[in-house]
């Protein structure tokens, strides 16, 4: 096994009420958000739990938002 690091940037934001592409409704009764991913699949996600990320092909997915605190840097002077 070889180590890699990923050299892309990403555009991302807290996921939030309006970012969804609709609501999906679960086998206990819920209904959760979710976006549709390249491969038009629902990716089920909560607001203000995950950050909806943009790859550079416009692809989007969500990210626990522990996960991408402790995983991406904000670059600064970035934002588009």
């Amino acid at each position: 096994m070889k180590t890699y690091r990923k050299t892309a940037t990403v555009q991302a934001k807290l996921f939030e009420k309006g970012d969804e592409d609709g609501m999906t409704e679960m086998w206990n009764g819920g209904i959760r958000p979710y976006i549709a991913t390249l491969e038009n699949q629902k990716y089920l996600g909560v607001f203000g739990c995950h950050y909806l990320c943009v790859g550079i092909k416009g692809e989007r997915w969500l990210v626990e938002k522990e996960i991408f605190e402790a995983t991406y840097e904000e670059v600064k002077g970035g934002d588009k």
